[in-house]
């Protein structure tokens, strides 16, 4: 039986410390790449891309949806993804539908892994603070995503027992009574999955547009001052 909502699926993240592409085709992930890297996802995603619909066995024109990461996460990253997303629709006329990276590595817990509990999700900024995003027991936002310093997640977390979901590098609290933790990283194959699920109704309703919780690493060039005549 297939899925409600779409039914052909192309998903690609090259948000963090990885890069994916997969399509969900008729309820089941048709192709997947996965590969971890910490910089080459400019020359890596394209090639996933490609081979994944080759897989499929799918034309652009044939999707029903595209779905990518919005972030928080690598500025080069969102840039690069958002791009190769915009592009893709914009050519086979199909829409795109924007996921968090909060949402996209939630969308890869499995579901009795949190029955009845809050979901903490915690990123790696790779400069020193975790993004981090609160979820109810049904995986709905319970607040906006914040930069935390990993002295401050603590404090951040509700009392009552949660389950954690980190990816590699953040740093989060381990051993905390009752709360399990649990490490991963974001997968394209999730991402259909939760598009599937989402629908046509989900389109519009994040702007495709980076989300970011951090000023960028660069500064504009000091002004010089003008030689003395």
């Amino acid at each position: 039986m297939s899925e409600p909502g779409f039914r052909r699926v192309l998903a690609f993240d090259c948000s963090g410390a990885a890069c994916s592409a997969a399509v969900r085709l008729d309820g089941r992930v048709a192709a997947e790449r996965f590969a971890a890297m910490e910089r080459g996802q400019a020359e890596a995603l394209m090639p996933q891309i490609a081979q994944v619909m080759a897989e499929a066995g799918l034309d652009f024109t044939a999707l029903e949806a595209i779905a990518t990461t919005v972030g928080p996460g690598s500025f080069t990253g969102l840039r690069l993804g958002l791009a190769a997303a915009r592009g893709l629709a914009l050519a086979a006329a199909r829409p795109l539908l924007a996921l968090t990276s909060f949402e996209a590595l939630l969308a890869g817990l499995p579901v009795d892994h949190s029955a009845g509990r809050k979901v903490a999700v915690a990123l790696d900024s790779r400069r020193g603070p975790v993004f981090a995003q609160l979820f109810d027991a049904d995986r709905a936002p319970l607040g906006p995503p914040v930069s935390l310093e990993p002295p401050e997640i603590e404090g951040w977390l509700p009392r009552e027992p949660v389950v954690i979901l980190a990816d590699a590098g953040a740093q989060v609290p381990s051993g905390r009574s009752g709360s399990p933790l649990y490490r991963a990283a974001i997968r394209a194959a999730d991402m259909t999955g939760l598009a599937a699920t989402l629908g046509p109704a989900a389109i519009g309703r994040l702007a495709p547009a980076p989300l970011y919780l951090r000023a960028p690493d660069v500064t504009p060039p000091k002004r010089q001052a003008a030689p003395c005549s």
